[in-house]
């Protein structure tokens, strides 16, 4: 699947936002500049202007829809505009004057010649003109779409009480503007107002009269959507639990690999460069955390571990240690919030997901992914197969360093999470494609910015 409309749907405004950023960073910057230079300026400037925007915008959470719309929420968008404003200027400066500046810092000279100050000023224009225009953009947004997300339409779900219970419970506190409404078989369908009535969950087809079906119909036929309840959970939340597969082959059916292998190698070529390109770039980083953990306590400064991978073979994952070297002296054992297992430098490099890294030598091996479900031990995994339904189904695809679960659940560590996280890796599974993997990159990028989601509940 390429393209999950309802996804879409959802995230709208974001997706608005970040279009109109674009455009409005490509017409000042070109405006400003044909003004000061009377020409165009380079093309691969300002589309790496836009999108670095865009993508810092994404990661502070400029785009996020307002609630509650207050003057703090204005404030906050407004901090967050002048960070985006000083930080592409800081760059900037650095990536074409810092060795100018190291020049001066050695030699106690400046090379005033060398120092383009129309060129500084243009950019600098160009930018207050942009971080303007954006902040009141996403402020007017804010007023006019805030009251806009309170959904008032319903959900008819026709089933059982057993099977109605399961979907609340799953649904509690994800979606609390969703309605679900349970309807029994012999109720009439004929006074339901549609106006109200986004659509129809049905459990299972199998086990509908002829006569509520015939009535379904010709609602379906005056627009009301009917769906069944793993598809209607699946396009809702973005995540399939395990509790509303009733059959496996509802499984077998979604999981299609070979409609995209094409995918699969692009996917392969890309982990390749990406890796090669993040380890070229991260070496400086590496040598320092490398420094630290030996100064620490004088032991080994990686850690090896077997993992499950594709198809349920093993393979060794590598990390920096981040855990004192007796850390499993009493056997094998789930992380919790406050471990005391964990060093000091250790706390650092998972706070920041630097810990992970060491794994981009396994992608390029192939026995991981950039994207994919996480690794989990042999010894563990064997406890999870007893007792979560369908947990090898994980391992029809490769693991990764991130994942759709990784963006959207915490941290780990019992059955009940693991299980919570399977819904979204077979969600990722059955609707793998490019541009997911894109999001679940740039969500990776906001988590480890924000420094959330490396702990256990």
């Amino acid at each position: 699947m390429l393209i999950n409309y309802s996804w879409i749907i959802r995230r709208r405004r974001i997706l608005f936002s970040a279009v109109v950023d674009f455009l409005l960073i490509i017409y000042f910057y070109n405006l400003v500049h044909i003004n000061n230079f009377y020409s165009y300026p380079n093309k691969l400037v300002t589309l790496c202007l836009a999108g670095f925007w865009i993508i810092i915008s994404y990661i502070i959470g400029r785009y996020m829809r307002v609630k509650n719309l207050n003057r703090n929420g204005l404030i906050k968008n407004l901090v967050k505009t002048l960070f985006l404003f000083l930080l592409c200027n800081f760059i900037y400066l650095i990536s074409n004057y810092g060795l100018i500046f190291l020049f001066y810092i050695f030699q106690d000279k400046i090379l005033f010649q060398n120092f383009d100050n129309l060129l500084f000023y243009s950019f600098f224009e160009s930018l207050i003109s942009i971080s303007l225009v954006s902040y009141f953009f996403q402020c007017i947004l804010s007023i006019i779409t805030h009251k806009l997300y309170k959904y008032d339409k319903e959900w008819i779900f026709i089933g059982s009480l057993l099977n109605y219970e399961k979907i609340i419970k799953e649904v509690s506190f994800k979606k609390n503007n969703l309605k679900l409404i349970l309807k029994k078989e012999e109720d009439n369908f004929c006074d339901i107002q549609i106006n109200n009535i986004e659509g129809i969950v049905i459990n299972s087809f199998s086990n509908i009269k002829e006569t509520t079906l015939e009535s379904i119909s010709k609602l379906n036929l005056k627009g009301i959507k009917v769906v069944t309840s793993l598809t209607w959970f699946e396009k809702q939340f973005n995540r399939i639990p395990t509790d509303l597969i009733y059959d496996k082959y509802q499984l077998i059916e979604k999981i299609k690999s070979s409609e995209y292998n094409y995918q699969l190698r692009i996917k392969r070529i890309g982990d390749i460069i990406v890796s090669i390109l993040l380890l070229f770039l991260l070496s400086p980083i590496f040598l320092i955390i490398i420094t630290f953990i030996f100064l620490e306590d004088r032991n080994s400064i990686f850690y090896t571990q077997i993992r499950t991978g594709l198809n349920g073979k093993t393979f060794k994952i590598i990390k920096f240690r981040s855990m004192k070297v007796n850390a499993e002296k009493d056997g094998v054992q789930w992380s919790n919030k406050n471990d005391n297992r964990i060093t000091k430098v250790g706390k650092l490099i998972r706070a920041t997901r630097i810990d992970e890294l060491p794994q981009l030598f396994c992608v390029i091996k192939g026995d991981m992914s950039l994207i994919g479900p996480r690794p989990e031990r042999p010894e563990i995994e064997m406890e999870l197969l007893k007792g979560i339904p369908y947990y090898d189904y994980r391992n029809i695809i490769k693991p990764g360093l991130s994942g759709w679960a990784q963006v959207n659940y915490p941290y780990g560590a019992s059955v009940f999470d693991s299980s919570k996280k399977l819904s979204y890796d077979l969600y990722y599974i059955t609707n793998f494609s490019f541009f997911l993997d894109l999001l679940i990159l740039f969500q990776t990028i906001k988590i480890i910015f924000n420094l959330k989601g490396y702990k256990p509940n």
